[in-house]
């Protein structure tokens, strides 16, 4: 089977690892239990046919039943219609997953890891609990949707195996430096207002140029069984080679500059919903939907505020403009003379300022139009120019400043590890499946 590790949104990386052993869940590969139906799926015609030999991977078999077992629960969890042209269509997808986990488990035992009845009682129980079926009855679930028990567990069984043995092997390699997350928070400042797409993916590689026809085809006939109500999620969780395999292809947001070359002209087209045709990559071919799209790290205003103090110099009514001269220049001498707020507070108290010097805190947007007008470029820690009132004299020291900005919506810097951890992780473990597939010896009899 593919590798298969999760892409979830959050989490630490080794809860991650653990849910991928019980991600096995065909029932989660169908939107609701109402849409089940009993598939009345031809048994093997005769002995002879169930011990034929489909495949042999390092010495060990994968028997026609095996095939034919796995083809029940492929039909049946992707609600492909069960005809012989599918499964003629299909076949060869089926096969290379088997083969796949068969890799993997032969991997997992040279490595000294098994898989006990405890994780596969734990996987199912854990299967019946999220799809509401009752403890204990998954074996009858299945018997009457028509798909052998066996095809599950060895499905589950490889998929709890690779996830220990990437969890043994591959993790432990794994750092990720606070520079790293710095430079992807740096990053995502400097893209405020792009835009981002969630994309979910079927992946389907190409190890060497004689498979390029093969897959090619395959790809194209995946394509066209979704465009004919396939589950695009539930083909990705059976067929796709990629590590989103377990999330049913879902990539996650990816900002649009870090699209993959190969993508980049193909997702900014697709509307909501759509699916692109068969996209060739480096390694393989790619199938790919757009799941939504929204601008990115986009900033939330925030009021300004100015914590304010005075020192008002009163004027009687009626005397002249001489005395109101001497309350300006007086004003000008004091706002050169403070430095701070505690001493223009001591200058209000010695000049006998007859108002309270603290005004408090107000949002500027809020200040009367002369008031905002005189304090609206003044910086903190400095004092404005004088205002004349009907009354006196008045000078506003800006004691603090805040707000009036754009704040950017920033991931944790959890989230952000944990993302880089995933991302390494998954291309490791692609690399890992692609080698022991070049070293092993495969012999495909059908």
């Amino acid at each position: 089977m593919p590798v298969r590790l999760p892409y979830t949104h959050s989490g630490r990386i080794d809860v991650i690892l653990a849910a991928m052993r019980h991600r096995l869940s065909l029932l989660n590969l169908v939107p609701a239990l109402a849409v089940l139906t009993a598939l009345a799926l031809p048994a093997p015609s005769n002995s002879q046919e169930v011990q034929r030999i489909a495949a042999i991977v390092n010495d060990e078999v994968i028997s026609a039943y095996d095939l034919e077992s796995r083809m029940r629960l492929v039909l049946f969890s992707t609600r492909l219609p069960n005809t012989p042209e599918v499964r003629r269509r299909i076949l060869q997808q089926v096969l290379r997953s088997l083969i796949d986990e068969k890799l993997q488990l032969q991997e997992a035992r040279r490595r000294n890891i098994s898989v006990s009845r405890r994780d596969l009682s734990r996987a199912t129980e854990s299967i019946e609990r999220q799809n509401g079926i009752p403890r204990g009855k998954m074996d009858e679930f299945l018997d009457r949707n028509g798909v052998p028990k066996d095809a599950m567990s060895e499905q589950m069984r490889a998929t709890i195996a690779w996830s220990k043995l990437l969890g043994r092997r591959i993790r432990p390699r794994i750092t990720i430096g606070e520079d790293e997350i710095d430079e992807v928070l740096e990053r995502i400042k400097t893209r405020q207002g792009q835009t981002e797409y969630r994309i979910a993916e079927i992946a389907l590689s190409v190890d060497s140029p004689d498979e390029e026809a093969r897959v090619r085809s395959t790809a194209e006939r995946i394509t066209d069984q979704i465009r004919k109500g396939a589950n695009f999620a539930a083909i990705a969780r059976q067929f796709s080679e990629s590590p989103t395999a377990a999330v049913g292809g879902d990539l996650g947001w990816i900002h649009e500059a870090e699209l993959d070359p190969s993508l980049s002209k193909a997702v900014p087209n697709l509307r909501r919903g759509e699916m692109s045709p068969p996209i060739k990559t480096v390694s393989g071919y790619r199938i790919v939907t757009l799941l939504d799209s929204r601008k990115i790290a986009v900033g939330e205003s925030t009021p300004e505020t100015v914590d304010l103090r005075q020192i008002f110099l009163p004027v009687s009514e009626g005397s002249g403009g001489a005395a109101v001269a001497s309350q300006i220049d007086l004003a000008r001498t004091l706002s050169g003379t403070a430095e701070n707020c505690s001493d223009f507070e001591g200058l209000a108290k010695e000049v006998g300022s007859p108002r309270p010097p603290s005004l408090g805190k107000f949002e500027v947007a809020n200040l009367s139009p002369t008031i905002r007008g005189v304090v609206q470029d003044v910086p903190a820690g400095k004092v404005s120019a004088p205002v004349q009132l009907p009354d006196g004299v008045l000078v506003l020291m800006v004691c603090n400043r805040a707000g009036g900005g754009t704040t950017i919506k920033l991931p944790p810097r959890e989230d952000v590890a944990d993302q880089l951890l995933r991302n390494r992780l998954s291309l490791m473990a692609r690399r890992y499946l692609r080698d022991l597939r070049l070293s092993a010896v495969i012999d495909i009899r059908i």
